[in-house]
């Protein structure tokens, strides 16, 4: 058997051809922590797998509109995307199409929602042009699926409000449009199912053909997903957990979490950053508490160590990678919004530029409105905000101290 995505992930043959599962060694690689839809570190489970072999089944009969649910960070997205590749991969095998398109769309794509910009895009991707009208676009792709015998199965992934409601509805309009020809796939929250599903029935489709919901990791589940991580980092073909983490740090992280993927991942892997800040070989149950109560929303404060630059690093790391960018430089120099623009960016031409300054400047105007606090260091500043009320309060507390320790360098010298 010619193993391809689906099989090595989901094993889904074992479901729809009932063939033998052959595991390959797989190759390893990078950061243990990333959230790279990586085939190799994703932890399915066999009652979500055969649902994954369940939905490849039903979308590939070109009839049908489903749905995956789960929680905030469940790993919807992180699902999605592989499913992207599975079935671009791999959907031939399950199908009597001579054609298959498989598009993925999320919020990012659709800054302002309309129905004709979703056909648009729809277009673009099936037939590399795309037309002025929505009416146009889905005559068009009538036309081209029926004279090629083709599937497009779009994939509409972590939508919410009103966009949910409305792309969800025209999605159904679609399907009656291209019945026999379309498949879709929507993901959500799970609070927002009735969002979602109201859209639908606006335009006659009564409920979704399949649903799946992503369960929570088991703490046997989360070890495995640990070790997956821990070998693909060290590039080894086994490791032992307790190597790292030790039983206590994992069931305390695992229940914070409760189960949820992404949320037991960050609580690690800012356990394992602070651990090695401190010197630590081994993460504690203790590590796990003082990075959960450090992050948590909770205003309490209690008297941790001072491990300064892990605080404001990691208070940096969860930034839009250029906000992130502006303050790095921040730390290091106190810059002006013209200064910061040509550090990013370079020489740029007018035009381009002034969009670029504007857009810094924009964002240095934001700081002043939101949950602020300044760091400075002995080069620079750095203006952090978005934070917890408790980062907030300890990162306020370490510049008092430093500003509290130059003054008084500044008054013994003068004495």
């Amino acid at each position: 058997m010619s193993e391809n995505l689906l099989d090595r992930v989901f094993k889904i043959s074992q479901y729809i051809e009932d063939d033998e599962f052959d595991v390959q060694n797989q190759e390893f690689r990078r950061d243990p922590w990333t959230m790279d839809p990586l085939p190799e570190l994703y932890i399915s489970s066999e009652k979500l797998n055969s649902q994954v072999a369940h939905l490849v089944q039903i979308i590939s009969t070109g009839n049908s509109i489903n749905s995956i649910r789960g929680d905030i960070k469940s790993g919807k997205s992180y699902l999605m995307n592989l499913l992207k590749e599975g079935l671009k991969e791999s959907l031939w095998k399950y199908t009597d199409f001579d054609k298959i398109h498989i598009l993925l769309f999320n919020e990012e794509d659709f800054k302002e929602y309309t129905f004709t910009k979703y056909v648009q895009k729809m277009s673009e991707n099936v037939l590399n042009k795309f037309f002025p009208t929505k009416e146009l676009n889905t005559y068009e792709l009538q036309n081209h699926v029926k004279k090629t015998n083709s599937l497009i199965v779009v994939l509409l992934d972590d939508f919410t409000g009103d966009k949910l409601h409305n792309i969800s509805s025209d999605t159904a309009k679609i399907h009656k449009s291209l019945k026999g020809n379309f498949s879709s796939i929507i993901s959500f929250n799970v609070n927002d199912m009735p969002l979602s599903l109201s859209g639908l029935k606006e335009k006659g489709w009564d409920h979704f053909t399949y649903s799946i919901r992503i369960p929570e990791l088991s703490l046997i589940e989360a070890k495995d997903l640990i070790r997956s991580r821990m070998c693909y980092s060290l590039n080894k073909a086994s490791f032992r957990v307790t190597e790292v983490f030790s039983e206590s740090a994992i069931d305390r992280a695992w229940s914070t979490a409760k189960g949820n993927p992404w949320i037991l991942i960050s609580i690690l892997s800012n356990a394992y950053d602070y651990s090695l800040k401190k010197g630590s070989r081994t993460v504690r149950d203790v590590d796990v508490s003082e990075v959960i109560d450090l992050f948590s929303p909770s205003t309490v404060q209690d008297g941790l160590e001072d491990h300064d630059k892990f605080m404001i690093q990691q208070a940096l790391n969860n930034f839009p990678y250029r906000e992130r960018q502006v303050c790095e430089y921040l730390m290091h120099k106190d810059a002006t919004a013209k200064e910061i623009t040509i550090h990013l960016y370079g020489e740029l031409p007018s035009s381009e530029y002034r969009s670029k300054y504007m857009g810094t400047k924009s964002f240095l105007k934001r700081l002043k409105d939101k949950n602020v606090v300044v760091v400075a260091g002995e080069k620079g500043r750095s203006l952090l905000f978005g934070l917890n009320p408790k980062m907030k309060e300890r990162l306020t507390q370490v510049t008092s101290r430093s500003q509290q320790k130059t003054s008084d360098e500044q008054e013994t010298i003068a004495f």
